[in-house]
């Protein structure tokens, strides 16, 4: 994961982390600010489903998704 990409994106977008909480709890994904820092220091990793709510929250397109939390495609 690129968090440093991610943290960017979120603070170009005017967002920070409790933010982006606040907005994945609504879409019915329940995490807290320290799991996403957990999550951004490479200690776990998203879940699929927590992947697909902020790249729905922040409007990502496939090609950001897959850059900022998929460091390697495999073939």
């Amino acid at each position: 994961m690129k968090s440093d990409v991610f943290l960017g994106l979120l603070k170009t977008k005017g967002k920070n982390v409790d933010w982006l909480v606040k907005k994945m709890n609504e879409e019915g994904e329940t995490i807290v600010r320290s799991t996403i820092y957990k999550k951004l220091r490479g200690e776990s990793e998203f879940q699929s489903s927590q992947i697909k709510a902020i790249s729905k929250i922040l409007k990502l397109t496939n090609k950001e998704m897959l850059d900022i939390f998929f460091e390697e495609l495999v073939s």
